[in-house]
């Protein structure tokens, strides 16, 4: 620190103390006062937004430095929530900042944070990896939205944050927007089931709240079909034996009007009453397996399609799974003319899960899998691929084409323990490949969540 500026925080922090007329004046009568959550909410290459909840309305304040004290920030407003954004940071750079309630302020005790800016601005938004939602280490919803750049194994913490943080959620990338729908939210510290649909924009850095969806749905299985955004299965409650969807399709038309349209009808055919079940989209249909059954949450192993044009599920028996379970991350491989790699075959890739029964949301227990499969497109079949190195409980799934692998990200090695490990394998031919643990850990641990690329 230096001296011109020890002498002009030391003399406005008296100031402050010694004003009995200011916000702060009652400090000293503020000493339970305390700071119950802090995290960085955003980080940019030049700026770092900080959010903290004192247990108490109080004025707050953080100082940050590279090494200590080098600049501070005050607010005199009273709130139990507060949220700065430092400004002027250098680039890749590691700050370590403390937060503060006023009693903290008074004690100089503060909760230290931890973060380090980013290289530069975002590199190619499509060719990277968005970690969405899921349920942290503190056994809450994950607000933070994580990026992660394959080709320079880069990570970009908190590129932004969900305005409502939701696990279980139905997320997909549609016309390079990333939409987060339904899901479970916390309320007054129950977890609720959510209609919300909420948007961002990755390339003007906004989010929007849309209309919310008819009904509740947690645990579906959702795609991006055309202009349509389409969720099958899933649960409007916490218990699926009261909640599970039976044959309704809800379908999103985010164009029409200033919030998008919901429409719900009924399939032609009947879909299975899972949810937790495995699926993504894939040349105009919706491909869905395993999952929990409605009736008694039992872990299960037949597949299926929903064919959205016809409003019926395919014709054709779809290959089971080898081994049945629930919370299984998956992702549907589709290489591009684009790609680097485009004659690479298409895959359906099911990792992971659990094979427990439990008909709850979140589940009381889980019996985590080793377990992968692979359906090669157009073969009829799934092949046990290499096992996992780790046993994991909805972990996120996605595919690098530019790096020619497919990662799974997180997940859960038992009952709320969430881990931050990354394995990727080979994309040409996963069945033959092996898993390859990542240098980079991601910038937190999770749980229920996905793992999307805008570009798909």
């Amino acid at each position: 620190m230096n001296y011109s500026f020890k002498i002009t925080f030391f003399f406005l922090f008296s100031l402050f103390l010694n004003c009995h007329n200011s916000p702060l004046s009652n400090i000293h009568d503020s000493e339970t006062t305390k700071v119950t959550l802090a995290l960085v909410t955003q980080l940019g290459p030049k700026s770092a937004t900080i959010s903290w909840e004192c247990s108490s309305s109080q004025p707050g304040s953080v100082v940050y430095g590279r090494g200590g004290i080098e600049s501070a920030s005050i607010s005199l407003e009273n709130a139990k929530i507060h949220s700065m954004t430092l400004q002027n940071l250098e680039s890749n750079t590691d700050y370590i900042a403390s937060v503060f309630c006023s009693s903290d302020i008074n004690n100089l005790k503060g909760v230290p944070i931890a973060f380090k800016t980013w290289v530069s601005d975002f590199p190619n938004r499509t060719r990277g990896l968005w970690v969405v939602g899921g349920i942290g280490a503190d056994a809450n919803p994950v607000s933070q939205i994580d990026f992660f750049d394959p080709v320079t194994s880069t990570w970009f913490p908190a590129a932004t944050s969900i305005p409502t943080p939701r696990a279980f959620a139905n997320v997909v990338s549609h016309k390079e927007k990333i939409y987060v729908i339904g899901g479970l939210e916390k309320q007054a510290g129950i977890y609720v089931a959510s209609r919300k649909t909420e948007v961002y924009d990755p390339y003007l850095d906004q989010w929007k709240t849309l209309a919310d969806m008819p009904t509740a749905n947690q645990g579906g299985v959702i795609a991006s079909v055309g202009e349509e955004i389409f969720i099958i299965a899933g649960t409007t409650t916490t218990d699926m034996t009261t909640g599970t969807v039976l044959n309704t399709v809800s379908r999103f038309f985010p164009g029409i009007g200033p919030t998008g349209v919901w429409q719900s009808y009924v399939s032609l055919t009947a879909i299975f009453a899972r949810i937790d079940m495995a699926g993504c989209g894939l040349n105009g249909s919706i491909l869905f397996t395993g999952g929990r059954f409605n009736a008694d949450g039992s872990a299960q192993v037949t597949a299926d399609g929903y064919v959205p044009s016809v409003n019926s599920t395919t014709s054709a028996g779809e290959p089971s799974i080898n081994l049945a379970r629930h919370g299984s991350g998956s992702a549907c491989v589709k290489p591009l003319n684009s790609d680097s790699f485009p004659t690479d075959p298409e895959w359906f890739a099911v990792i992971g899960g659990s094979t427990g029964t439990s008909t709850l949301q979140p589940v009381g227990s889980i019996t985590p899998s080793n377990r992968t499969d692979f359906s090669q497109i157009g073969t009829g079949l799934f092949t046990i691929g290499p096992i996992l190195p780790v046993s994991v409980y909805y972990p996120g799934t996605q595919a690098s084409y530019e790096t020619r692998k497919l990662f799974v990200l997180g997940g859960a090695s038992a009952l709320n323990i969430p881990t931050d490990t990354v394995y990727s394998i080979g994309l040409q031919n996963p069945i033959a490949s092996t898993w390859t643990l990542d240098s980079q850990k991601m910038p937190r641990a999770r749980y229920a969540h996905k793992v999307i690329r805008i570009d798909r």
